[in-house]
């Protein structure tokens, strides 16, 4: 009989602790491949280029709040700041672009956010990448070109089955039970190509639609022709590069400007953003302190199995030796079955991994609006495959040495 068959039939005389041993180990591996994977895609995420945001102009408040509501569609902004002072602002010779918005309307779930057309036309949301409405990128119709029509961004689309000439009233407010703008109905004449940003996940409507919402008040409405006394929400900022791609160093002198003033803050997202990673990342150790002990349980599991199929065995193991099978066979043998349990229990694992990876990013895009992928190889997936051999020698040296010190003559004395 080939080594491979010995270890085959072994592995089936004890398919129970085999495949409990196999099953402890997956369980740790596709947690330990789930969590690893989430949370890197996480901080690419949260953490690239602004997704084509350099800056948030916003009122004063909680800088994660600003960013989380204007780039996100999390939260609520915390105020408004006047129109003149932002007008000012893009004055900076910094600047490049400004784009202003209001928040705090929604339908169905989603935020509908009242914003400038040159969003739908100009915006890079990653670089060199615009917001699109071809139809051989996912999108149809166009932008918006009068205040009672509207464009969905594509998860909005799908989720709720707009169509164009769809319509909707949106509502004043964010929370359920809001109330509804009853007699300001907005039709959509556009639907965005998939970006995989969470500007998928908003419906967009004219800057100066948002003045003219029944219910608003007069107060409001007025700042649709008075700049004087208008607001917003905030504004996107495009700073103007230098030799390399880099943004221009002098955003932390307009930063530092801005934030003397009392009308409003300059929030930079790549800079807010790791400061919610750092005070949520015991999360993630945690996470994976825990996913590291199943796993160490699990090969504690596999050297008790070995161990007890070894004791079981004993007597053919001194048959083999008897019949010409050297101690380095038998060693290998042993050494062997470890390293083939603990492999099948990471592939299992990794499968399942990537499966509940697969099954969160779709509550993940839902709510956030980015998109993650159950493909996606993270640095626990680069090291699976050794780390999986290192757990099966580690567990199945013990119970090899045993097999390789293995008296024949004791084992073979006849029982009187």
């Amino acid at each position: 009989m080939k080594p491979w068959q010995i270890v085959w039939k072994s592995l089936r005389q004890h398919w129970l602790s085999t495949s409990l041993a196999v099953l402890s180990i997956a369980l740790g591996t596709s947690l330990l491949i789930s969590v690893v994977s989430l949370r890197e895609q996480a901080h690419r995420y949260f953490t690239r280029v602004g997704l084509g945001v350099d800056a948030v102009l916003g009122p004063k408040g909680s800088p994660l709040q600003v960013v989380l509501n204007a780039v996100y569609h999390l939260e609520e902004m915390p105020g408004t700041i006047p129109w003149i002072y932002f007008k000012q602002v893009l004055e900076d010779p910094i600047v490049a672009e400004g784009i202003p918005f209001c928040t705090g309307h929604s339908f169905a779930g989603f935020r509908v956010n009242a914003i400038d057309r040159s969003f739908l036309t100009d915006f890079e949301y990653l670089p060199g990448k615009r917001l699109s409405f071809e139809e051989e990128q996912g999108g149809r119709g166009r932008p918006f070109s009068s205040p009672d029509e509207a464009v969905a961004g594509w998860i909005v689309a799908k989720e709720l089955g707009i169509e164009l000439g769809s319509t909707f009233n949106p509502v004043c407010g964010v929370r359920a039970g809001d109330p509804v703008h009853m007699n300001d109905s907005k039709r959509f004449v556009g639907i965005l190509a998939p970006t995989g940003t969470p500007h998928d996940r908003a419906i967009y409507i004219p800057l100066n639609a948002f003045y003219t919402l029944e219910g608003h008040g007069s107060d409001v409405a007025a700042m649709a022709v008075d700049e004087e006394y208008r607001e917003i929400s905030g504004a996107y900022l495009k700073i103007k590069r230098v030799r390399g791609g880099a943004v221009h160093p002098g955003i932390q002198n307009l930063s530092y400007a801005v934030k003397q003033s009392r009308e409003a803050q300059l929030v930079v997202p790549n800079e807010v953003l790791p400061r919610l990673f750092a005070i949520t990342g015991w999360a993630d150790r945690v996470l994976l302190a825990i996913a590291s002990m199943v796993t160490l349980l699990a090969g504690a599991f596999v050297f008790v199995a070995l161990f007890s199929a070894l004791r079981e065995r004993m007597r053919d193991i001194a048959l083999m030796r008897s019949l010409g099978a050297t101690r380095r066979l038998v060693f290998g043998l042993t050494l062997t079955e470890s390293v083939l349990i603990t492999l099948s229990g990471g592939v299992v694992g990794w499968l399942l991994g990537h499966g509940f990876v697969g099954i969160g990013s779709h509550f993940i895009q839902v709510e956030t609006g980015l998109r993650f992928s159950a493909g996606y190889l993270s640095q626990a997936d680069l090291l699976l495959l050794p780390a999986m051999v290192a757990v099966g020698l580690l567990t199945g040296i013990l119970p090899a040495v045993q097999a390789y010190r293995l008296s024949v003559i004791k084992i073979l004395v006849p029982i009187s």
